[in-house]
Parts: structure tokens; C-alpha cells; sequence
């Protein structure tokens, strides 16, 4: 009948008498080696685990029982390395989604007003609308996902997406109709987002904040763009340069996606205010580059800045306005086409306008820690228009 060592060994009349015996003690066998592999690709134990399960059944569902021992090993390890890499390419379509109107089913926290409107829109839709945006946008599915849940073709899916988000627009739109206000997007980084908040709102804006933590962007219902301040220094390969060691935590993720926001907003004339870093990503849009660090600008420094003549600045704010620094770069070589307004006492560029737009600001201060409601009013008014 053969030695049940056998069994450790590989098939032989043992496994053949015992069958699903040997089969199961391969499996086991290999299960802590691609566990492991797993999660160093997937950086997740429990998803490594699922992954591993999934390409166990798979195994049981194509019934190799029969495969020699090596042979079963490498083909459960690239079906396993093939369930990983479709799990990364999710999590990557999930995290590049874009932020289309039909996300703000899960509005920023605070944005009650917006979750209100998008509540009702939702409610205004047909059931299966609000099903395939559920799908696409909160679960962020692909098309074909979609499609295969559903049972149609990509191409049946994607016509389906395109009329429940038309569908969803046309709803938002009537649920927000009562209220004329302008929405204001602030694009947060790690600053005081209530501050933006509670500067803009007294201007008579919606305020919606996006945070870092929140994928993708649209402009699509925003009447206005604020780039919020930050501790994190604007990242030196957007301009080309070595890391100065005084930089602070630059984070190009951030500064990729500021970048396409200024574009977006500047090629369809949104106004826009950039704060502190926001002023410095502007110059950099254009061509220019930043000192990596300067002294004695930092820890909320009031001090007043000269304007100059004809700027949106100077009619917002006067000749001489008195201005809130906190700081440690600036911009160095200004882009091409942008016009210095403000200049602080020691000739640091404090605020830059881009010509031709309704309006295109850059703030070295910080307008939403005080001094900065006429700027706010300002950014209103070119939004309502």
C-alpha cells in the first residue's frame, strides 16, 4: 500500500489511494510562502489572505489534483501574483477616479449643504441611476465592473454611467436652484480648513473643502478656487530644482494636484485665489521658481505691504493693507506673464495677479487668519458674476 511518508514526498499509491489527501497537504504546504509574498505586494495581510484563498479555490474549481508538486506551486503562485496585480489596478483606478459631481454623494465632512442638495438629487433619480452611480463612483468600479454586474457590455455600461450622471447634474442643479450663492472649492492641505470655511462664508459663499484625503478632481459646480496654505513646501522637481535640507515635507502629490486645478480653473476663467503655497504653485505654473528658504518671514507676522496701482489688490485692499505672513519660501524668478501687486518691506514678492482673468491671485499672506475679508468679497463678487 506504500508509506503514508509518502505523503510529505510528493504522489505516489498513497495520494492515489487517499486522493484529495495530498492535494490538500500541498496546498497547506505553500500557503505560508505566498501569504507572505502576497503582502509584500499588497502591503494588507487580510487582503494578502483573500487573495490567497481566491487563488486556492481556483485551484479546487480547475481540478489539478494531478499536477506534480512544483508544477502546482508555480502555477499557484501566478494565479495568486495575477489576483494581486488586478487588486492594485482597482485600488489605482479607485484612488485616479475623478471627482465628478456625482461623488459629492459622499460630500466633504461639513458641507452640509451640499450633502443636503446631493441627498435630494439622488432621491429625485431613478432607482437604477442611483444604483450604477453607487457602483461607479462610491465603490469605484470600472466600466466593465459595471458591466459585468450588470450583465451588459462596457460600452452599454459606460452610455449607462453618461445618462445617471446627466440625470444626477440635472437634479442637483434643481435641488440647489433656491440657493444663488457661489460655490467656493477650497483645495485643503494641512491647514485650518474651518478658517477657510468661516472667511468665506462671511463673504456669502458655499463653502465645499476637498482634503488630501479625498481622490480625484472637477471643477464642475464650483464658481470659484481657493488653494489653501500649507506646512508642506511646494516639491522642487515641479521647478527643476535640487531639494534644498531646509525643505519641509514636500509633497508632490499635492502639488500635482493643485497644479491641475490652477489649469483647469484659469482655462475657464473660474476666479482664483492661491494662499501662502497656493501663491508660490502659481508662479511655478508659469515657468517661475521659489527660494527654498528665507528668513525672518515665518510665525504669523503682521506687517503691511505696498500695492500697486490698478490691481485687483490695490481695490480690494488699498495702497499700504496691513497682511499676515507665516512662511519660510517665496517665489524667486517669477513666471512668465504674471505681474508682482505687493511687495513686502524687504522687496519679497507678497502677492501676483495673472492678467486677462476675472480674477487670478496669489497671496503670499494668509487673508483667512485676519485682514482679509474684502479679498474674500472680492473672490464673491467675481463668482457671482
Amino acid at each position: 500500500m506504500g508509506d503514508p511518508a509518502g505523503v510529505a514526498s510528493g504522489f505516489g499509491p498513497w495520494d492515489r489511494l487517499k486522493g484529495v489527501t495530498a492535494f490538500d497537504h500541498h496546498l497547506h504546504e505553500q500557503s505560508a510562502a505566498l501569504t507572505g509574498r502576497l503582502t509584500r505586494m499588497l502591503g494588507d495581510p487580510q487582503l494578502a489572505e483573500d487573495v490567497r484563498q481566491e487563488a486556492v479555490a481556483r485551484a479546487l474549481r480547475a481540478a489539478l489534483r494531478d499536477l506534480p508538486p512544483d508544477r502546482l506551486q508555480a502555477w499557484l503562485h501566478t494565479v495568486a501574483k495575477r489576483i494581486a496585480l488586478d487588486e492594485l489596478r482597482r485600488r489605482r483606478r479607485r484612488s485616479e477616479l475623478p471627482l465628478h459631481d456625482a461623488a459629492t454623494i459622499a460630500a466633504a465632512p461639513g458641507d452640509d449643504d451640499r450633502r443636503r442638495a446631493a441627498a435630494a438629487a439622488l432621491a429625485a433619480i431613478t432607482p437604477h441611476q442611483r444604483m450604477v452611480l453607487l457602483l461607479r463612483y462610491e465603490q469605484g468600479l470600472s466600466l466593465r465592473e459595471v458591466g459585468e454586474l450588470l450583465d451588459i457590455a462596457e460600452d452599454a455600461a459606460r452610455k449607462r454611467v453618461a445618462r445617471a450622471k446627466a440625470a444626477f447634474r440635472d437634479a442637483l442643479d434643481d435641488a440647489e436652484r433656491d440657493d444663488d450663492r457661489p460655490t467656493v472649492l477650497v483645495l485643503m492641505g494641512d491647514d485650518d480648513a474651518d478658517a477657510y470655511s468661516r472667511w468665506l462664508s462671511a463673504a456669502g459663499a458655499r463653502v465645499r473643502v476637498l482634503d488630501l484625503d479625498r481622490p480625484g478632481l472637477d471643477l464642475a459646480g464650483a464658481d470659484a478656487l481657493v488653494l489653501s496654505g500649507s506646512a508642506t513646501d511646494v516639491h522642487p522637481r515641479t521647478y527643476r530644482a535640487a531639494r534644498d535640507p531646509r525643505s519641509v515635507r514636500p509633497d508632490l502629490r499635492r502639488d500635482l494636484r493643485d497644479l491641475a486645478a490652477m489649469r483647469a480653473a484659469l482655462r475657464d476663467d473660474v476666479p482664483m485665489i492661491g494662499v501662502c503655497r497656493g501663491a508660490q504653485l502659481l508662479s511655478v505654473l508659469f515657468g517661475g521658481d521659489l527660494a527654498q528658504h528665507v528668513d525672518g518671514h515665518a510665525g504669523d507676522r503682521p506687517h503691511a505691504v505696498a500695492t500697486e496701482a490698478g490691481s485687483a489688490i490695490r481695490g480690494a485692499l488699498g495702497p499700504r493693507p496691513e497682511v499676515v505672513s507665516d512662511h519660510h519660501q517665496a517665489v524667486r524668478r517669477l513666471g512668465r506673464g504674471l505681474r508682482v501687486t505687493a511687495l513686502a518691506p524687504d522687496g519679497l514678492p507678497e502677492a501676483i495677479e495673472v492678467p486677462g482673468r476675472r480674477l487670478a491671485l496669489g497671496l503670499q499672506w494668509h487673508p483667512e487668519r485676519g485682514g482679509g475679508r474684502e479679498l474674500a468679497d472680492a473672490l464673491v463678487a467675481a463668482a457671482a458674476a
